[in-house]
């Protein structure tokens, strides 16, 4: 099948080209594709009266509330500013790029939506608005807040999910981000200390970029949002790039779906050695430091059978600091003893040694019956890949085999182990979702929705069960097989896909039979699909 492009382009109309005169330049990028659709989440700018915001951020009353719903809803944002293609798709606006602004698909935006700004997901580059939709009524992008969100090989396989199962793009896009990711305030800017010299302001052309500097500066982390400094500087999305220039500062995407759960967290800055401390005090800085140094508080006191009284006089003479920290919501599974590698039968081995000796894509079909060993056969291939800074993808067919395989799992690897599933409440998939983004080395289990996993290092994609008719989504759209789909991301990472099975699926037997048949002849052409793959039995 011929690969789809990575961005959708409209097609050119040769009525828009304008020709340069003499004595001025030609910029093609601003000429050929000056508007951009965009995805805004809509449905949070109507409900955000019930979230509470940092007083950092904008201030929302029912004055503001009440204007925003009537823009929204009678038409100051027209029905016509949407995308001819997908007029049904609210959450899809149209932007004019500003000369100065570069802008690409999976790109992160601010944008203006009636008086506020607004995170958005540059979605594609158009050459002319719809023929309805007049200029005047098309708002300019407000600036780049995160460049390639989505990077070139996640967005090349939106792009062909898009494709190949005839699904609008903002759609499959839906499907890939956990809920309600597009909040409000998303866009902010932060200081780099690092880079700022004494006197900085003096270098600084203008009043507004020193006073930015100066708010930036004033307070600790150096940290605040779009919103608040558009408050407080007049010309701040103009004059800030002053500071971005000098790399004194960046511009970031803060995800602020829903308020983070903070946790206290006791950390050991000193052992204490040389200070007159108690037996008891110095058992307890020792399991501290026998740990990592770091637990949290009410692990802290289980740990080391103590109180928090005590572990606040411990702060008090200096050997420990006692803060709040944001714990990621995880799925929460029971705490398993850990295992070592087992040792493996011939067939198994046969089977390792396969998957250990491929480098780059390639399709392996383990058959084995029930308890046969494949598992065993996962944990051993992911090992090495996670040693290596990679991570690796495990998909199964239902929510009621998961907990089966993560105690597998974690007995293993630990807590480099993520499941994202439906059934997690969605700050526990947010929160999860926003570890696979860091790009730690993980394995990530979870059904069809997985396939989705943002993981940008991935080293190996399986299937478990890769037979069961719930790995093929019947509704809503994209109807999309996980199967098919992660074949084509294993092919764009350019890393294993193992299918296991007891029974497999015509549709992989048949390809073997091909493969087969086809010998050396596939191979040629590129296609690492190995003929004899490992069958391991009961043993």
């Amino acid at each position: 099948m011929k690969k789809p492009k990575i961005m959708y382009i409209q097609d050119l109309s040769l009525s828009t080209l304008v020709l340069a005169e003499p004595g001025s330049s030609y910029q093609s990028k601003t000429n050929l594709y000056p508007w951009i659709e965009v995805l805004v989440d809509l449905s949070k700018l109507l409900t955000f009266k019930t979230n509470k915001i940092p007083e950092e951020n904008v201030a929302i009353d029912e004055t503001v509330e009440e204007t925003l719903e009537k823009n929204l809803l009678n038409d100051v944002i027209p029905e016509q500013e949407l995308s001819v293609d997908e007029l049904s798709n609210k959450d899809l606006l149209i932007y004019k790029i500003p000369e100065h602004l570069d802008i690409k698909p999976g790109d992160i935006l601010t944008v203006p939506i009636g008086a506020q700004q607004v995170g958005g997901i540059a979605i594609r580059l158009l050459s002319q608005p719809p023929a309805n939709l007049g200029l005047e009524k098309i708002r300019e992008v407000q600036d780049v807040v995160s460049k390639e969100f989505f990077s070139s090989i996640y967005w090349e396989l939106l792009n062909r999910i898009a494709a190949y199962y005839y699904t609008p793009l903002i759609q499959v896009i839906r499907v890939a981000l956990p809920p309600g990711l597009l909040g409000r305030s998303q866009s902010r800017l932060r200081l780099k200390p690092e880079n700022i010299p004494n006197g900085a302001a003096e270098f600084l052309r203008s009043q507004a970029a020193k006073e930015i500097l100066k708010i930036l500066e004033s307070q600790p982390d150096g940290d605040y949002s779009f919103q608040y400094l558009k408050r407080q500087v007049k010309g701040y999305y103009g004059e800030k790039k002053q500071l971005k220039e000098r790399n004194w500062a960046e511009s970031y995407f803060k995800f602020t779906q829903s308020k983070p759960q903070m946790k206290l967290a006791v950390t050991l800055v000193d052992h204490g050695r040389y200070m007159n401390l108690t037996k008891r005090q110095q058992e307890i800085l020792k399991i501290l430091g026998d740990h990592g140094g770091e637990l949290w508080v009410t692990e802290c006191v289980e740990i080391c059978q103590t109180t928090l009284p005590t572990l606040r006089g411990l702060e008090q003479k200096g050997c420990l600091v006692i803060e709040e920290r944001e714990k990621l919501r995880r799925e929460q599974g029971p705490k398993i003893a850990g295992d070592q590698a087992k040792l493996l039968t011939p067939a198994q081995t046969n089977a390792l040694e396969t998957i250990k000796s491929l480098n780059g894509f390639a399709q392996i079909l383990l058959h084995g019956v029930t308890g046969s060993g494949k598992t065993e056969v996962y944990l051993q291939a992911i090992a090495p890949l996670l040693n290596q800074g990679k991570s690796a993808l495990v998909l199964v067919p239902e929510i009621g085999l998961t907990p089966q395989l993560t105690d597998r799992f974690r007995a293993r690897f630990g807590n480099k182990v993520q499941v994202y599933l439906s059934a997690l409440s969605d700050g526990e998939r947010y929160d999860t979702w926003r570890q696979m983004f860091t790009g730690e080395p993980q394995v990530v289990i979870g059904t069809r929705s997985a396939i989705f996993s943002p993981l940008p290092n991935l080293g190996l994609i399986i299937l478990d069960e890769e037979h069961d008719s719930s790995f093929k989504q019947d509704s809503p759209i994209p109807t999309y097989h996980a199967r098919t789909v992660a074949q084509w991301r294993a092919e764009l990472e350019n890393c294993p896909l193992i299918l296991g099975s007891a029974t497999p699926s015509l549709e992989s037997w048949v390809s073997i039979r091909e493969q087969e048949s086809r010998g050396a002849g596939s191979r040629e052409q590129g296609e690492k699909i190995f003929p004899n793959y490992p069958i391991l039995r009961e043993f």
